[in-house]
């Protein structure tokens, strides 16, 4: 069908983190398998081995995906990095213009960091013998099936609870 729209089926993000520095996608040679990124934090552009870079980028995660994963507002986050709780994710900017700032975002490791701080905050007021009670906190093992885009099964315990079940990854 000649009128029909085709579809993007590229497997490459549009902002990612290859080295623990963020990146922006600016052109995809599949053929030649290149992949030609620019790097924020050195402010040069960069070129990859397309096929190399795929197996070891990982995604950039914005404010809203991170609240999204968490079940929290994104302002809590924004909160979090503005107390100093967090360190404070990396920004993008206009290329050419850096002191126009853009978006922050989020790597795998600034979430399982922001995960620890999480299991550790007390919400409510605080218990006299000192225990903290961080309700509504995903498990590690949640996490890490989030980011990797797992399936979580869920059974539904004798007291209507939903209970995480894992089992093994078949190949």
């Amino acid at each position: 069908m000649v009128s029909a729209k085709r579809r993007k089926t590229s497997k490459t993000l549009r902002y990612f983190f290859l080295n623990n520095d963020l990146h922006k996608t600016l052109i995809v040679n599949r053929p030649e398998d290149l992949l030609i990124a620019w790097n924020y934090p050195k402010s040069e552009r960069v070129a990859y081995v397309l096929s190399d870079s795929r197996s070891r980028m990982q995604r950039a995660y914005s404010f809203k995906d991170v609240a999204r994963i968490f079940d929290r507002y994104p302002d809590s986050i924004k909160r979090y990095v503005n107390t100093g709780c967090i360190r404070p994710p990396q920004r993008t900017y206009t290329i050419g213009e850096p002191e126009k700032r853009g978006r922050y975002f989020f790597s795998e490791d600034d979430i399982r960091a922001l995960h620890d701080y999480i299991i550790t905050v007390n919400l409510g007021r605080p218990r006299f013998d000192g225990v903290k009670n961080p309700t509504h906190a995903i498990s590690k093992k949640e996490l890490e099936a989030i980011l990797r885009n797992d399936t979580i099964l869920y059974v539904k315990g004798d007291n209507g609870d939903f209970l995480p079940v894992w089992k093994q990854p078949e190949w």
